[in-house]
């Protein structure tokens, strides 16, 4: 398999087919074996845990991890074999701090967050996108809508596998009224906080 990223990196390996155990669930399953990539930042890691949806997959890996931890598929790769314990929702929840991070399988640990997880629709059957109507920099709102009297927003995607975060140049058409990447480097600081 080759796999290409936004950043010009190349990953490329072989599929190995295994029984995968992500803490109590484990299932049959194909997976992709990094063999080489043009990227030093991937040296030493040890691999890339993919929890993307099917229509984003490989067509030699057509089970996404999560599908083939779970009870429900979706109609991949046939049956659950018989000596396999899946999750009985396929739920993830994946939270991080500068110093940790810790992925909740089958759902969440309301103990481990300061609120109730909301869920929001995903725009999109190829990734993890959700509409974005605020996007708030060290307290200052970077998405400034002309016209708040109708629900405005842009899609944005979220990708735990990813240290970027492009943000429009542009006043979207006219719809809002300061360029949003603009105004971010024209306040960024380090230290401060970014909350969508």
């Amino acid at each position: 398999f080759a796999l290409s990223y936004a950043d010009t990196s190349l990953l490329t390996g072989y599929v190995g087919r295994d029984i995968v155990q992500l803490g109590h669930y484990y299932a049959m399953t194909r997976f992709g074996c990094a063999l080489d990539c043009n990227d030093p930042h991937f040296n030493g890691v040890d691999g890339i845990l993919g929890l993307g949806l099917p229509d984003a997959a490989l067509d030699t890996i057509p089970t996404p991890l999560l599908f083939a931890l779970a009870n429900d598929r979706g109609g991949l790769e046939g049956q659950n074999y018989v000596n396999e314990r899946p999750m009985h929702e396929r739920k993830f929840a994946f939270l991080s701090t500068a110093i940790s991070g810790e992925l909740q399988l089958g759902g969440y640990d309301r103990a481990s967050t300061n609120a109730d997880m909301v869920y929001v629709p995903t725009t999109s059957t190829t990734e993890y996108s959700v509409n974005v109507q605020s996007l708030t920099f060290g307290g200052i709102e970077l998405l400034n809508w002309k016209d708040k009297s109708r629900p405005n927003a842009l899609p944005a995607i979220f990708d735990t596998g990813t240290t970027c975060l492009v943000i429009p140049d542009t006043t979207l058409g006219g719809r809002v009224q300061d360029k949003p990447y603009s105004k971010f480097d024209s306040i960024m600081t380090k230290g401060m906080s970014f909350y969508i």
